[in-house]
């Protein structure tokens, strides 16, 4: 009998111990978690949401790790799979996001640099359009200062390098968004041509 009240407050010993020292982990690491989110957010303004993130943007490029003024042969370099068109002026890529979603991405380039991209984004419901509105209003804002009404949506002019636009081009039961990012010293696309 008293080998039974042995091992049963042994046991509880041993679980009263294992307790403790998991409650202290769990302490440390939400604390170094906590620690390294303010980092985070004190080094960067730029909210990459999950859509923001399916896209490619980072905080750092103009579009999916491009920057205008870039060496155009990076394009090909940075992008995966193969392009769905190709000339000396630009190349196009497709990438295919969430719920059968896709974009479609072109690059321009003038003396061999990035010029001007168009993105245009296929998307499915009008909820999505919405959410993508957003979530890029907010991307471009942190990055590029104050948008103003312009060219049928929004522009964000206030960078040296360029000017964005974002319009909502839906028509009927087509759901989709235009992004042109271009260079102030040639704004040439092939939506402009």
């Amino acid at each position: 009998m008293k080998y039974n009240y042995f091992t049963i407050g042994l046991l509880s010993s041993a679980l009263f111990f294992s307790a403790c020292s998991n409650h202290k982990q769990t302490d440390t690491q939400a604390t170094d978690s906590t620690a390294i989110a303010a980092t985070t957010e004190s080094t960067t303004d730029i909210p990459i949401t999950e859509r923001i993130a399916n896209l490619g943007l980072t905080a750092d490029s103009d579009w999916r790790g491009i920057k205008l003024g870039d060496e155009f042969a990076n394009v090909k370099g940075l992008e995966k799979g193969e392009p769905f068109e190709s000339d000396s002026d630009h190349i196009g890529y497709t990438i295919e996001l969430k719920n059968l979603e896709t974009a479609d991405i072109l690059y321009y380039q003038t003396d061999k640099k990035v010029s001007a991209i168009d993105v245009d984004l296929f998307l499915n419901t009008r909820q999505s359009v919405s959410d993508y509105q957003k979530d890029l209003d907010s991307y471009f804002t942190a990055r590029y200062g104050t948008p103003k009404p312009g060219d049928g949506g929004t522009v964000w002019s206030g960078w040296k390098r360029g000017a964005v636009t974002l319009k909502d081009v839906s028509k009927g039961k087509d759901f989709g968004l235009k992004i042109k990012i271009a260079s102030t010293s040639n704004s040439a696309t092939a939506s402009a041509k």
